[in-house]
């Protein structure tokens, strides 16, 4: 199905100058990952008020358990999307195609079903890399694979990473010229109304809620935060801890249930996945976030922005672009990836230290208001698709 995207706005009127159009490939929630939410971020923004966005609709309601996985429901899929994609490209002549790149072999191969076509068509692509792990695919791939990813990649005419630490993923693949830093911004869950904590209303707290907010599957870090809270039972009974998401393998909520069993000290929440005002409620109520992800795929997660958002201090690892974003010891604490016990050592510091969670909340709420609220980043998004269309 094509689908018209709503704009930010009221409707141009019907003198104003025709708007290029944009066709947009990607999916949406539910399921809930960073390529979904990113789809939905572009759409529902102020790009619409330049561009007549087009969306060519890739989600997959089966789950996660099918992504990456060589079988027929993939494959039927992924040819549905492309005569979806062809029909499109014909009847309404997008002036650009919107491709958000896959980090895996057969993720890519499908991607190449919308970005040949694109080309063969002379229309203007602009990919969109949303994490950190293009490089060490593109590598690490099979010969005819990585001839696939050049010819796909040899006339596109804009590319955008998440952060300028990305930006060596497309060496030698794209002119330094043609690729741009674009990091995820998002609408202010609060108006602009939140005030982050004082030290005094820390606190004063009962205790101290530590959030994790994402899929819960190892390589995000979620057993980390698991372990780190074992070790924090006895000495920190005050502290308790929610980790919000949905399971990504059976075999997770297996290794969760194993830590969590026979510990009647240990304070943990799992309310599966929290959207929209719950979120946002989860988040306020929240003292500490911790995300030590270790994702190979990770690029800028959209969770470490709503996070700030809420004026939390943040744990975290330094993944992709995320150093760009935390600043260790300024509006958050950087630790090693896969390290539970320097995990916990953050945690015990800000737990025992309300008015240093109280400074590194409030910096981290106004480097989010300064950096990643939406506006700033569908300027930076118009302005890529403008010189796109210009090239």
């Amino acid at each position: 199905m094509i689908a018209t995207a709503p704009t930010a706005s009221r409707a141009a009127p019907a003198s104003a100058v025709r708007r290029p159009t944009a066709l947009v490939i990607g999916p949406l929630p539910p399921p809930y990952h960073g390529g979904a939410i990113a789809t939905q971020t572009l759409l529902s923004s102020p790009v619409a008020e330049r561009f007549r966005l087009l969306h060519l609709d890739t989600t997959d309601r089966r789950g996660f358990d099918n992504m990456g996985r060589l079988e027929a429901g993939n494959i039927v899929l992924a040819l549905r999307h492309m005569l979806r994609c062809l029909r499109i490209l014909r009847a309404e002549r997008p002036d650009i195609v919107y491709v958000p790149l896959a980090q895996n072999r057969l993720g890519f191969l499908r991607d190449a079903l919308f970005l040949l076509p694109a080309r063969l068509l002379r229309r203007r692509v602009v990919v969109h890399v949303h994490g950190g792990g293009f490089r060490d695919f593109v590598e690490r791939t099979d010969p005819v694979t990585r001839a696939v990813v050049r010819l796909s990649l040899a006339r596109v005419a804009r590319a955008i990473v998440l952060g300028e630490r990305l930006r060596p993923m497309l060496a030698g693949l794209l002119p330094p010229d043609r690729v741009a830093a674009v990091p995820n911004g998002i609408e202010d869950p609060y108006g602009g109304g939140l005030t982050p904590r004082t030290a005094q209303e820390a606190a004063a707290r009962a205790d101290c809620h530590v959030v994790y907010l994402g899929t819960l599957m190892e390589a995000k870090g979620f057993l980390d935060v698991l372990d780190a809270a074992v070790q924090l039972a006895d000495e920190a009974p005050h502290a308790r801890f929610t980790l919000a998401g949905d399971f990504f393998r059976p075999a997770d909520r297996a290794s969760a249930e194993r830590r969590c069993a026979g510990n009647p000290l240990l304070r943990v929440e799992f309310p599966g996945t929290v959207a929209g005002e719950r979120k946002s409620e989860l988040l306020r109520d929240a003292d500490i976030f911790v995300f030590p992800t270790r994702y190979a795929y990770e690029g800028h997660p959209y969770v470490i922005l709503e996070a700030m958002a809420a004026g939390l201090p943040i744990v975290t690892t330094a993944r992709a672009a995320i150093p760009e974003t935390v600043v260790h010891g300024e509006t958050g604490i950087i630790v090693p990836e896969g390290d539970p016990a320097a995990l916990a050592g953050a945690l015990r510091t800000l737990i025992g230290d309300p008015a240093l969670r109280a400074r590194l909340g409030a910096a981290a709420r106004a480097r989010f208001l300064d950096r990643y609220v939406l506006s700033g980043w569908a300027a930076g998004i118009t302005q890529v698709f403008e010189e796109a269309l210009a090239a």
